[in-house]
């Protein structure tokens, strides 16, 4: 199955943070385009990285993106480096708050 080309990964420099822009529904359809962009900029970093994941234009998140943002928050914290969340809004934001990750993930 092809996901549809309204999902879309940009990654970006903000001085020393790496940034994640993400747009569109961060769902089983999309996931792994999001954890493969994750993955290749932290490999790239070769090191401690801090990571911003922007999730401004994301108007939902299931279980398979919040495993996500989950797993690369330890997997940055592990390695010595920063993790946040931007830009959290109406139905990822709430799903994070449901489950209590808004406060593991400091959203």
């Amino acid at each position: 199955m092809t996901p549809p080309a309204d999902f879309a990964v940009e990654v970006s420099k903000d001085g020393d943070s790496v940034v994640v822009t993400v747009s569109g529904d961060v769902d089983y359809t999309h996931y792994t385009e999001l954890e493969a962009a994750i993955d290749h900029e932290i490999a790239r970093a070769g090191g401690p990285v801090d990571l911003v994941v922007d999730l401004a234009d994301v108007p939902y998140c299931d279980s398979c993106g919040m495993r996500v943002l989950l797993g690369t928050a330890q997997r940055v914290a592990a390695d010595g480096g920063h993790f946040a969340l931007r830009g959290v809004q109406g139905q990822p934001s709430r799903a994070l708050k449901l489950t209590g990750l808004d406060r593991v993930l400091g959203t």
